[in-house]
């Protein structure tokens, strides 16, 4: 979908934080600690629209993910859907508002409930949506939604833990679309599956949105999972948004480092053409203690004194490309 500033954002994140209060051992010292996991993070989604959320296993991206939806309460932010600040709204308001909302979890194992048959599984939204009026028509949509995900009616009467791996990932898929929602969140809907169902996960989640238009915002740690599925990328580190474009413009050229560094250690998608990984040198800083200045210099190629001094900003180096390095485009 091409995106211009003339359509209005269907999502609107605006300084969205989310810090936790934890407590250290240190002996028979208790040290109270902050874990700042999301730190000040914008993002804007327009309908019909996949936004890929981009960084390693621990940079706050799933967190984000849930704490726009308010699966996490947030700790300050504002979360414009179309118009209405969920973070702002009351209990009652924000269960009105689920509808409208879904999200693919990771597991698709641990997300299913092990005790309920498929079809009460997929008639639970509808109900509880006041959707449909009777347990009748709940099964009929649940089955109507099976088939939508590829999976054949009489399927509806299994459990959970008689499908396979990809098969409960389409009926976690056939779940998030069962109201319809105008947004849904994919934290990860492909990584604890094998490799042959991979592309069949992403394949269905395209012709989804090609019938549905939702947005979708996809949360992977893998660059090449996002290159052809998404209109736009943002790469997050260490709870900030340290690039972000056009999904073509940002793989033709990487402005930050970090990105540059997550695109070397991705593996090849094209068997006939291996690429050498190259592994991100170092660990991700804990959340506790966030380096001083630019937050990647602890493992960044090209960092210079200034980096340790001020933190750079998330600016335009491009049209319509940001990064938050004081090097922006630099290769050496």
């Amino acid at each position: 979908m091409a995106v211009t500033e003339a359509v209005p954002p269907l999502l609107d994140v605006r300084g969205l934080t989310k810090r936790f209060e934890v407590v250290r051992q240190e002996g028979v010292r208790r040290i109270p600690e902050t874990i700042r996991a999301v730190d000040g993070i914008n993002l804007r989604l327009t309908k019909g629209e996949t936004l890929g959320l981009v960084g390693e296993s621990g940079c706050g991206k799933s967190t984000a993910g849930r704490t726009i939806l308010r699966l996490i309460e947030p700790s300050s932010g504002v979360v414009l859907f179309e118009g209405s600040d969920l973070a702002r709204l009351s209990d009652r308001e924000m269960r009105s508002m689920r509808r409208h909302l879904g999200i693919v979890f990771q597991d698709p194992m641990s997300a299913l409930n092990p005790r309920m048959r498929v079809r009460d599984i997929l008639a639970e939204p509808l109900q509880v949506h006041g959707i449909v009026r009777t347990r009748r028509e709940a099964q009929e949509r649940a089955c109507a939604l099976l088939h939508l995900v590829g999976l054949r009616a009489d399927m509806a009467e299994r459990y959970p833990h008689e499908f396979s791996g990809g098969q409960r990932q389409r009926i976690g898929v056939a779940r998030a679309i069962a109201t319809e929602p105008r947004l849904i969140i994919l934290d990860e809907p492909i990584s604890a599956l094998d490799v042959s169902v991979r592309a069949q996960i992403l394949n269905l989640l395209a012709d989804l949105q090609e019938q549905l238009q939702p947005a979708y915002l996809l949360i992977a740690h893998d660059l090449s999972v996002v290159r052809h599925a998404c209109d736009r990328v943002a790469v997050m580190y260490l709870g900030i948004i340290v690039e972000e474009g056009p999904s073509d413009a940002l793989f033709a050229e990487t402005l930050h480092p970090y990105t540059r560094a997550l695109l070397a250690a991705a593996p090849s998608v094209d068997p006939g053409r291996p690429v050498r990984r190259t592994p991100i040198e170092g660990d991700v800083p804990t959340a506790v203690s966030i380096p001083t200045g630019c937050r990647f210099r602890t493992r960044c190629p090209i960092a210079r004194p200034i980096c340790a001094e001020e933190e750079p900003e998330l600016r335009e180096w491009r049209p319509g490309r940001t990064a938050a390095c004081h090097f922006a485009g630099d290769p050496s």
